[in-house]
């Protein structure tokens, strides 16, 4: 379709055109080494398929409504790179263009776009100054981690889960001078996808040396970072015995430090594999392990889920608030309230958990802290804030359901996580710090305080918990985990509530003491 397009820029008989045509042309010879750099010394050709495509890109690009759709959604990361985020179900026309080669070679299709945007937005003193990274998103359903199999590989996909780690920011070398030995010739190599690759010989002919000394000062580096995300437990992939997936999603440039421990994302990615002969040893181990390989993903975009209700100013924002719809909301109140009547808060409780019978005033407490209150800011800066998220602890005889309902709020919560604490250490319940075996580096890993971020955290068992409650006293108070191991300072943000339930002491509640010996 887009050779089609290309039939229309061709010059044809008129000088001037010839000119613009060949400035153009031109330009494309300049930026294209920025984006492929591994066909810096080959030179374009008219009749490339990828030349065509941004040719015909760049021309749809450079029309006056697209150009200012994109001049309004362009952002500067302060780096001499420029990022755009494109929503692919909103341009259909750009579908046109761009579909059948986003199915077949994503990240050509992603480059190519990145130099037509470049065409069409920067000026020719910015040519080789900055860099346009395509941040496309929205491109279809998400997919399960399940079947994220060998069948995705090289393809793009959306995923979504929570995420788990986070790896320190560290450099990655793109590029890099070689110098020989032996003539003392310059051979410059591009690294693939971060892969260390020197040259086997040098290239001057008669030379055939087999020594190089790298030239660090000509390195080419970007940002690079390592995410973890593990995979929502819902009813619909919920599969009994199965730990929940997870998978290795890479960060870079723009997109480094855009998350945290315990945030739910959307990554819209490319699918790739790496050998993983690297993470054994020697001998018999490292030959048989030459053919297995391990996915991961390359993040192409990545936008945070919100789980909690909008603002007035995004309603505003978005228009959503007009007199159809509050016509709408007005009519399902009466109707609402011919059939089930006015006191709607009962009518939430019969709705909670209904296998279990009775209890009001504990599903009214459990409720309660679910919907949570408003946190108080104060002017004076010198004032502590008061938290918004009510704590709730259920103390009875065993076998009255307190397990039942606080699996049942964890499930009703946007972001509810429930553990036992007969089995759960402290660095389950705050942050744990692990080491990669890959670059020996130290990262944070949620635990569940992080992970029920704005939302609930329900413990179960909270009186078989030995000294792990100490752990929870800054995450309850101050609403953050503050940890300092390995070289490592944070404080990561662990706004929740807690839901515990606990046994009494003997098992057997005696309503004549006083709540402190019960317990």
């Amino acid at each position: 379709m887009y050779a089609d397009t290309m039939k229309g820029h061709q010059p044809k008989g008129d000088k001037g055109n010839r000119d613009d045509y060949t400035f153009s042309f031109r330009r494309l010879a300049d930026v294209w080494p920025t984006y492929f750099p591994e066909e810096a010394e080959v030179g374009l050709s008219e009749s490339d398929q990828k030349v065509r495509l941004t040719t015909a890109l760049a021309d749809f690009f450079s029309t006056p409504e697209m150009a200012e759709v994109l001049r309004s959604r362009v952002e500067d990361d302060g780096n001499d790179i420029l990022c755009l985020p494109i929503d692919f179900q909103q341009l259909q026309e750009l579908r046109m263009f761009i579909e059948d080669k986003l199915n077949e070679s994503p990240k050509e299709a992603l480059l190519c776009m990145g130099v037509a945007a470049h065409l069409a937005l920067c000026s020719d003193k910015d040519n080789k100054r900055n860099k346009i990274n395509i941040r496309l998103y929205n491109t279809g359903a998400a997919i399960a981690l399940k079947k994220l199999k060998a069948a995705f590989i090289k393809k793009l996909v959306t995923v979504r889960g929570t995420v788990l780690k986070v790896s320190t920011v560290k450099p990655l070398v793109l590029w890099l001078k070689f110098r020989c030995m032996k003539c003392r010739k310059e051979i410059p190599r591009v690294f693939c996808d971060g892969k260390f690759s020197p040259p086997m010989s040098c290239t001057i002919q008669g030379c055939k040396s087999r020594s190089f000394i790298p030239d660090r000062s000509s390195a080419q580096l970007m940002d690079f970072q390592k995410i973890r995300i593990q995979e929502l437990a819902s009813a619909d992939n919920h599969e009994e015995g199965r730990v929940p997936r997870t998978v290795e999603c890479e960060l870079t440039e723009d997109l480094v430090d855009c998350c945290i421990p315990g945030e739910i994302v959307t990554v819209t990615a490319i699918v790739k594999v790496l050998n993983n002969h690297m993470d054994v040893g020697g001998g018999k181990s490292r030959i048989s392990s030459q053919g297995l390989y391990y996915l991961y993903l390359e993040a192409v975009s990545v936008r945070k889920l919100k789980s909690h209700a909008v603002s007035d100013k995004e309603i505003q924002a978005s228009g959503i608030c007009h007199s159809q719809s509050s016509t709408v909301n007005d009519d399902f109140a009466v109707k609402y309230k011919e059939k089930y009547g006015t006191d709607v808060f009962r009518r939430i409780l019969q709705s909670f958990c209904p296998s279990i019978y009775g209890h009001e005033l504990v599903k009214a407490g459990i409720t309660l802290a679910l919907f949570g209150g408003v946190q108080k800011n104060s002017m004076d800066q010198n004032m502590v804030p008061v938290r918004g998220d009510i704590h709730v602890i259920v103390v009875g005889d065993p076998g009255l359901g307190k397990s039942q309902l606080l699996q049942a709020a964890a499930a009703v919560s946007p972001r509810g996580i429930y553990v036992c604490g007969n089995t759960t250490t402290k660095a389950g319940l705050t942050v744990a710090v692990v080491k990669d075996s890959m670059t020996n580096d130290y990262a944070f890993e949620a635990g569940a305080m992080v992970l029920a971020d704005r939302g609930i955290c329900c413990i179960d068992e909270f009186d078989k918990m030995f000294t792990e409650h100490q752990a929870l006293l800054e995450a309850m108070e101050q609403q953050c985990v503050s940890i300092a191991k390995a070289g490592l300072v944070a404080s990561l943000s662990a706004r929740t509530s807690v839901l515990a339930a606990a046994n009494p002491i003997g098992g057997h509640y005696e309503c004549v003491k006083i709540f402190h010996p019960t317990y």
